[in-house]
């Protein structure tokens, strides 16, 4: 572009004519290899562009200085000195200021790009320290760091929470920058006895220790940071675990443990007992054949109590044996009319009634037909039981969010909360004659399926026993024997899929 401007201004002061004038200037010599040289001075570093510089410049020169002294020759004219003293001061001028100019394009360039990878770490950085400070507030554990003078640098979210307990209105702005050691004293922190953060900050090893805070444990450890580099110690943290509900869990479990082996050893002992209670009682009917007819009342009573401790201890061995069952897929309605004529003979016996309500949309499920047999037989005398006489038991079957419900429901005087709550405890019981394990084997039952079992009750409104079995892990499992061969028609086995 300099070059066309260069020629077209020529050419408007009429100086094309004056070979000098118009030979003279180098730009016309250089331009062709400036072009030719543009990418390598692109890709050259800086001291090479100052020497390629440098190199044009003084061809362009050197070319200058011959058409000029050509001139001279063809006009007879002799080069005086102080003309070469102007020209050697005019191109070491310009060669300085082309060196200047490169030197300057150069310093400039690099400022721009140290600034903008510069930028480029500290939005890095930025960005790592955001993700740091979400990862530090998000996790479970109260964090507190400070630095090596003991003030505070930073606090998490949990640990905010935790001192907010004696100051509702305590911010991280009143945290950040205060003394540890005063600020600990004032809250309780980290420490019950001593200053954890302060021996860490000595130099010595992480420290470790369970403190009670507001009744919550916490598991509290301390530890030191130091410089990479030089390894001085350049602050500490702190971080306090939650660990009451583990602590629990663990109390819980060993009270299982023990309970376990406890339940283990009485199935035993009442395993023992039902045999000798057995030629007891083949005895008392013996004595019972001979002895007078004014003592069968007696014998009777005897009777009656042998049968109640035999079936307390049946209970109480299914409740505690934790068998594997076999199960099959089943219609809960076919089990509930294979049980339902012993319910209404029993419900006759006590002058009432049982009312149906089964759905036609419930599916099969996978089941044990004795359990769920034994479990419709405890819920439906359990509301029997509790009612007198012309009260009405409702057997309801239903679907209900992907799970198939069997309701029991009685009229009967209702069941207060204080009593819900221990209704499915171990030989806790109401009734006169209970033995308290009815219940509590029913929940067995169903957690061996899979299911849920709830009470709602109020008192005066009568009782409902609800039982939920979700249908997707059924419905998986027919899925996946689904594509088992079928028997052939020569196999009369007939026998139902099975799972244990």
């Amino acid at each position: 572009m300099l070059t066309a401007m260069y020629i077209v201004v020529m050419v408007m002061m009429h100086a094309w004519h004056d070979h000098y004038t118009w030979w003279s200037d180098s730009l016309l010599y250089v331009a062709p290899l400036l072009f030719l040289l543009l990418n390598y001075f692109q890709q050259s570093s800086a001291p090479r562009r100052i020497l390629l510089l440098m190199g044009v410049a003084s061809l362009g020169m050197l070319l200058h200085f011959i058409m000029y002294s050509l001139s001279l020759w063809n006009h007879h004219i002799q080069m005086q000195t102080h003309i070469l003293l102007f020209m050697g001061m005019y191109a070491t001028v310009f060669l300085c200021a082309s060196c200047a100019i490169i030197y300057m394009m150069e310093y400039v360039r690099e400022k721009a790009f140290l600034q903008q990878g510069y930028q480029m770490v500290w939005r890095q950085y930025r960005q790592e320290a955001q993700k740091m400070h979400q990862l530090i507030d998000e996790t479970p554990l109260a964090v507190l760091a400070v630095d090596a003078h003991a003030r505070i640098t930073a606090v998490n979210q949990m640990m905010l929470r935790m001192l907010q307990q004696y100051n509702p209105r305590l911010t991280n702005v009143d945290i950040i920058g205060r003394c540890y050691y005063s600020f600990s004293e004032e809250y309780e922190l980290l420490s019950k006895d001593d200053f954890m953060l302060a021996r860490v900050l000595s130099g010595e090893p992480p420290q470790s220790e369970v403190i009670q805070h507001f009744n919550r444990k916490y598991l509290v450890r301390t530890a030191s940071m130091r410089n990479q580099e030089t390894g001085e110690i350049v602050g500490a943290v702190g971080m306090a675990h939650d660990i009451t509900e583990l602590s629990q869990l663990r109390a819980e479990m060993g009270n299982m443990e023990r309970l376990s082996l406890v339940g283990q050893m009485a199935a035993s002992i009442t395993h023992e007992i039902r045999n000798p209670m057995a030629v007891v009682r083949g005895f008392i009917q013996l004595m019972q054949r001979k002895s007078p007819e004014h003592l069968n009342d007696y014998y009777a009573i005897v009777m009656e109590e042998l049968d109640r401790a035999n079936m307390i201890i049946n209970d109480f061995l299914s409740l505690a044996q934790n068998r594997i069952v076999e199960k099959e897929f089943m219609h809960l309605h076919d089990i509930i009319s294979n049980i339902s004529p012993l319910l209404w003979a029993d419900a006759n016996m006590r002058g009432q009634e049982i009312h149906l309500q089964l759905a036609d949309d419930v599916p099969k499920l996978l089941i044990n037909s004795k359990e769920m047999k034994q479990l419709l037989l405890n819920l439906a005398r359990n509301g029997m039981e509790s009612m007198e006489q012309k009260g009405l038991l409702t057997i309801e079957t239903r679907v209900n969010e992907g799970a198939v419900e069997l309701l029991v429901h009685d009229n009967g005087p209702g069941i207060s909360v204080a009593v819900q709550e221990r209704m499915f405890e171990p030989f806790y019981t109401t009734k006169a004659k209970g033995t308290g394990l009815g219940l509590p084997l029913c929940l067995s039952i169903v957690e061996r399926h899979g299911g849920v079992i709830r009470i709602e009750s109020e008192v005066g409104c009568g009782t409902t026993f609800i039982v939920s079995f979700q249908v997707e892990a059924n419905a998986a499992y027919e899925k996946s024997i689904s594509v088992v061969p079928s028997p052939s028609i020569n196999d009369c086995s007939g026998e139902t899929s099975r799972i244990s």
